[in-house]
């Protein structure tokens, strides 16, 4: 098996970035196979959980292609926390013994960046789980992927058993929850399953609702379970990439239970909250982002909070195997691993950079005006016009409403300044960058 997994590796190798491979699967280590599963070590639980999570079913798909159907383990080097001990399965827990739901390490409140997208999300999650009062025991987080609804749902849950170390907390998806359904028909347990939430859950975390949609025995069974939490004064937290409403195929019942709380979306962070991300997550790994660094990829990541992260990882590692210190030149590969190379720039883009920075608007800079505050940022559109564009003097003088002997005069000029100025070369750089951020627009 160790051939194979050695095969498997080679495999990957040619499916995924060079770096990505050199991060990520490189370190993974052939530690044996016990019981039809596949054991590998890796560095640590942060590693494990980044593997799980983004390359685990590539390397179920390559071992399946290979013949061999074995589960994986992914078994961290460092010591790996009591809480990783087992995932809260309904209705066998004892009431002698407290389980520990499975909860990542990672998702604290003290690790959440709180911005205006998520402040009242965070502000209604902390009450609930430090026993203030926020108006409901019902939380129904919702918001598209990756923007940080299961990382508030468990820091409730980690906070709460920090305060309460003996408190009975469910945490689990929609599909699990199916599971424990359809095994409790067919072993025709179901009143002790509706028994065991009844007296054992205090808590209840469940994720994904929406996968409910079309399960109408489920909702069933969950309606009643939510019910029973509710009558003893329990606590719900949902999470959901759509509203209650927005749900489909899902009874009366249900609904009205999914839309009986505080119903909280989350947005995607604005441009202050990312910046705080991206330097966060850095210094998780003692490393200090330049500010410009922080500024171009602030500026330019508008995926979800996973991307972010991704991107910071990226940066790391890049900056690790080629012993480098982070720099813009860098965060731009990374950029361009992550989502592909910049679209062309184009004049209406440098317009667009000229008019933001020296608060001037296209008239202006279309207009017969040779006031300095308009003749000179022209000027600057005009070179760096030629210096990215490949449009022809004529093109760029038709932007601006000149002739391309003006514009020929203009690039002149400003080549010769910058050379003489350290001032201005610094302030052009700064639109350079800004104008290359605008290529990105991820």
């Amino acid at each position: 098996m160790e051939r194979v997994w050695h095969s498997i590796k080679e495999l990957l190798r040619a499916k995924i970035s060079p770096n990505s491979f050199d991060v990520w699967i490189e370190p993974l280590t052939y530690a044996g196979i016990k019981d039809n599963c596949l054991i590998l070590n890796c560095p640590n639980n942060f590693f494990a959980t980044w593997v799980r999570d983004n390359y685990l079913s590539l390397i179920r798909d390559e071992m399946s292609k290979r013949g061999k159907d074995v589960s994986i383990k992914l078994i961290p080097l460092e010591n790996i926390s009591s809480q990783q001990d087992g995932q809260l399965h309904l209705p066998q827990f004892s009431p002698t013994q407290v389980p520990k739901p499975k909860l990542c390490n990672r998702f604290t409140f003290d690790q959440f960046v709180v911005g205006e997208c998520n402040r009242f999300a965070h502000a209604a999650c902390w009450a609930l789980a430090n026993g203030e009062t926020n108006h409901s025991k019902i939380i129904y987080l919702q918001s598209s992927a990756g923007l940080g609804k299961s990382h508030l749902a468990q820091a409730v849950g980690h906070c709460m058993l920090t305060r309460h170390p003996r408190r009975r907390i469910c945490y689990l998806t929609a599909n699990d929850f199916t599971s424990q359904v359809v095994r409790a028909i067919k072993e025709d347990h179901v009143d002790s399953f509706k028994r065991q939430y009844c007296k054992e859950c205090e808590v209840l975390m469940l994720e994904e609702v929406h996968c409910f949609a079309g399960r109408g025995r489920t909702q069933s069974e969950l309606a009643t379970a939510i019910d029973t939490l509710l009558d003893d004064n329990k606590t719900v937290i949902f999470t959901s990439n759509k509203l209650p409403r927005q749900i489909p195929n899902v009874n009366d019942h249900l609904r009205s239970r999914l839309s009986g709380g505080l119903i909280i979306s989350i947005n995607p962070p604005d441009r202050q909250t990312r910046r705080k991300i991206l330097d966060k997550k850095a210094r998780m790994y003692g490393v200090a982002i330049e500010d410009n660094v922080l500024d171009f990829l602030a500026d330019n990541l508008h995926g979800d909070i996973r991307q972010i992260e991704a991107t910071v990882v990226g940066l790391l590692a890049k900056t690790s195997l080629l012993h480098e210190n982070t720099n813009l030149s860098l965060a731009k590969e990374v950029l361009k691993d992550i989502v592909g190379d910049p679209r062309p720039i184009t004049l209406e883009d440098v317009t667009n950079v000229i008019c933001k920075y020296f608060k001037v608007s296209t008239n202006e800079l279309r207009s017969k005006s040779r006031k300095k505050m308009i003749a000179w940022p022209r000027q600057v559109a005009m070179y760096l016009a030629r210096q990215y564009t490949e449009n022809s003097l004529e093109a760029i003088g038709r932007q601006f409403n000149r002739d391309h002997a003006t514009v020929l005069h203009s690039v002149n000029k400003i080549t010769r300044q910058i050379e003489e100025s350290g001032e201005l070369k610094h302030q052009v750089k700064f639109l350079m960058d800004r104008l290359e951020g605008q290529a990105w627009q991820i």
